[in-house]
């Protein structure tokens, strides 16, 4: 899959001071920034990728996507906040290059029970 022929596109007049902001890649998902912090330059990640297009690299395009745009708002750091039995998105944002960088113990609630929260994190500037 091949970077070029994703493009992220926002709802119109949607805008990342509004403190988040959704991109979609359609069909294959969307990306989101939330939790924007400008004072400190730092917004949280999120991302959906429907199941047909899962494993097919279109998860990693979307993140290096959002990458450059937030270096055009002049961001910082990106972060995600990943159940620690998520190991697919563990690994994706490794692959796109993010760091874990805190280990929260119980968490997340996840079906009738705690379970860790890892945080992750890539310093883009």
């Amino acid at each position: 899959m091949g970077q070029d022929k994703l493009i992220l596109t926002a709802e119109e007049g949607s805008s990342l001071s509004s403190g988040s902001l959704r991109l979609y890649a359609l069909p294959y998902g969307c990306v989101d920034l939330y939790n924007y912090d400008p004072l400190n330059k730092r917004a949280a990640v999120g991302i959906m990728v429907a199941n047909e297009y899962r494993r097919q690299g279109y998860a990693l395009a979307m993140l290096h996507q959002l990458q450059e745009l937030a270096a055009s708002y002049h961001l910082h750091t990106l972060y995600a906040d990943i159940a620690s039995i998520n190991t697919a998105s563990i690994a994706l944002f490794s692959k796109a290059g993010y760091t874990q960088c805190g280990h929260f113990k119980e968490w997340l609630e996840y079906d009738s029970h705690f379970i860790d929260n890892i945080r992750m994190q890539k310093i883009i500037s």
